[in-house]
């Protein structure tokens, strides 16, 4: 009988042990994600809003959104302004009739946004029904859907991120919470570019590495993108192309000085920099529908947005600098091929047929027969480093700790 009450002892002592275990460790990510490793957060913008000529721009300029209900009526305009204009941004690019289904990060709760801005409450058998991939409940959580005759992209928003403007107030060209980035930008990438040519450099088969380590490369690329934004920004036709002379100068010393570099750049300058440029014409039309009503309302806006100088319009690894490298290019090409009376969706349908092209490349070719100053000096990894401090002040990196209570309190959590 002692064997026998010592045994069922042992399985009852082990279950405690067990129990006690995971009741600790749920303390402990509680207790952790929540008092001792905070996320940075701000209730209030840090950064003031942009206005000029009539414009204005930023999260400070809009009453934002402090609960899902609210966000919903956001998004909703945005959607239906967005698929307004849906023509003005890339040809045949097949992203009309995207829906959304938006989904309450604490409560489960869900609705489908049609691309007029009709909202529709969904039951959680019809959320079911849609087939969305089981979510981790992490920030910027999407899926593209498809089923029920609607297809379009799943977002989850997280309530509390709507208050906190350091989650967000770095896009300026939308102005609010950014889940419509999602759909906008990364249905580009699932439905648009999913039409274009690519050869053996596909993005399932290429390395997403920043190549931090290369610093020299980083600056280069650090002074390519403010030299682009510059070309963009400048007010002349005289300016503009001394800009972009320039720019195409530092973009030959890149290839000249980097050439793992820049090869392993080719990919991500092309798809990302032409999601960006997506990214940014569609979210002004989205986001500001009052001021932004035509294509001269669109440029004159950006260029009061980008030469603003604002620190988050900047970026550093070979991936993350292909969105601003890429679109600020595109932006350039758009312009200067307006003003020469040419169609500006000829360098996109180009883009789309060659695997090995970016915008910035097709600048390149479009200005090869001109002289190239000398190279502007490349900043110093002082002013790099600085300029990523200007960076973080806007946008607070969280430390390492935080980012793994963040993730441990989504999955235990959720």
């Amino acid at each position: 009988m002692k064997k026998k009450r010592s045994w069922k002892k042992r399985i009852i002592n082990t279950l405690i042990t067990i129990v006690s275990l995971i009741a600790l460790v749920y303390l402990i990510v509680f207790v952790g994600h929540n008092l001792l490793f905070k996320l940075p957060y701000s209730d209030k913008p840090t950064v003031k809003p942009i206005a000029k000529d009539g414009m204005i721009f930023g999260a400070a300029s809009i009453t934002q959104p402090k609960n899902f209900d609210e966000y919903i009526e956001v998004l909703s305009e945005q959607i239906k302004h967005y698929n307004e204009h849906l023509d003005d941004y890339w040809p045949d690019s097949s992203l009309e009739n995207q829906y959304v289904i938006a989904q309450n990060n604490k409560d489960k709760t869900a609705v489908l946004i049609s691309p007029k801005g009709e909202v529709k409450p969904l039951s959680q058998s019809e959320f079911k029904s849609y087939n969305i991939p089981t979510p981790l409940n992490l920030e910027g959580q999407w899926s593209d859907f498809s089923a029920n005759n609607l297809s379009g992209a799943y977002l989850s928003i997280f309530v509390d991120n709507l208050t906190n403007y350091y989650t967000f107030q770095h896009y300026e060209h939308l102005g609010t919470y950014d889940q419509f980035l999602a759909y906008s930008h990364e249905l580009f990438h699932s439905v648009t570019q999913e039409k274009w040519h690519f050869d053996d450099n596909n993005l399932t088969h290429s390395s997403r590495d920043e190549r931090m380590e290369d610093i020299e490369a980083r600056r280069i690329r650090m002074l390519l993108q403010q030299q682009l934004s510059q070309a963009f920004c400048a007010e002349t036709k005289e300016e503009t192309d001394a800009h972009i002379l320039a720019a195409l100068r530092t973009y030959q010393t890149y290839q000249e000085k980097c050439p793992e570099d820049f090869e392993k750049s080719v990919l991500f300058d092309r798809l990302e920099g032409t999601a960006f440029y997506y990214e940014l014409v569609s979210s002004l039309y989205a986001g500001y529908p009052d001021q932004i009503k035509t294509k001269n309302d669109l440029y004159k806006g950006l260029r009061i947005i980008l030469a603003n100088d604002n620190p988050a319009y900047r970026t550093t690894g070979l991936t993350s600098e292909g969105y601003k490298i890429g679109g600020y290019a595109g932006l350039i090409l758009d312009t200067i091929m307006i003003e020469d009376g040419e169609d500006p969706n000829s360098w996109k349908k180009e883009i789309e047929m060659d695997s090995k092209l970016t915008p910035l490349a097709l600048l390149e070719k479009r200005y090869s027969d001109k002289k190239l100053p000398e190279q502007t000096p490349i900043p110093s990894e002082e002013d790099y480093n600085n300029w990523l401090a200007e960076y973080d002040k806007i946008s607070p990196k969280p430390s390492r700790t935080a980012v793994r209570f963040d993730i441990a309190y989504s999955l235990l959590f959720k």
